[in-house]
């Protein structure tokens, strides 16, 4: 199970108020050990050792009842959070790129067909996989933006073609109605009798 907001907050707290040497942050702060209990339970915080209160009380000049600091994995954490809660950044879209936003499960149809650049005989169009890779999600809309040229659609519109062949046709549906793209194979000819029945 994930962290809640509130854990994510008290992360961000401790980060903070870690005003002491080496990044410790004690009870003046207003944390205590009820609070941080289960960061320090998941390896996000640690609390300091007796030798470690002692040497921050001969440091600071005052008692050092108790105190934590963030883990290297409660930093990375901590980031990884902040980086999931922003909003999408970047550099403007260059003119002629389109605003495509999509639910994530048609994000997962685009990754595994960029997954397979190389092997189909129809693979992605050109730098597709950077468009994919540069997503960003949008909270308020719930949505996964990219941006996308007119070459890109319609390899978009091939990896959800596959995806209805092999899995749902949700994604391409969804495409097709939003965006009035579809993807559609090249009937093949006739294939002549003699062809196909020489002993006939």
């Amino acid at each position: 199970m994930g962290l809640s907001g509130g854990r994510i907050a008290l992360l961000q707290r401790i980060a903070d108020t870690g005003h002491e040497p080496d990044g410790w942050a004690g009870p003046g702060s207003g944390l205590d050990a009820r609070s941080t209990g289960p960061l320090v339970r998941a390896g996000l915080v640690r609390e300091a050792s007796a030798a470690e209160r002692a040497g921050l009380a001969a440091r600071t000049g005052r008692p050092v009842p108790w105190a934590v600091r963030l883990t290297h994995d409660g930093r990375d954490v901590l980031l990884y959070a902040r980086r999931r809660a922003a909003p999408p950044v970047g550099a403007p879209p260059e003119p002629g790129l389109q605003k495509v936003a999509l639910h994530r499960c048609d994000l997962d149809v685009l990754e595994r067909f960029v997954a397979l650049d190389g092997e189909l005989h129809d693979g992605p169009a050109k730098d597709l996989g950077l468009a994919v890779e540069a997503a960003r999600f949008h909270p308020q809309s719930n949505r996964w933006i990219m941006y996308v040229d007119g070459a890109q659609m319609r390899s978009m519109a091939r990896a959800f073609y596959l995806e209805r062949h092999s899995g749902s046709a949700a994604p391409a549906n969804r495409f097709t109605r939003v965006y009035g793209v579809n993807h559609q194979p090249r009937p093949l000819g006739l294939v002549p009798r003699v062809e196909r029945d020489p002993a006939g």
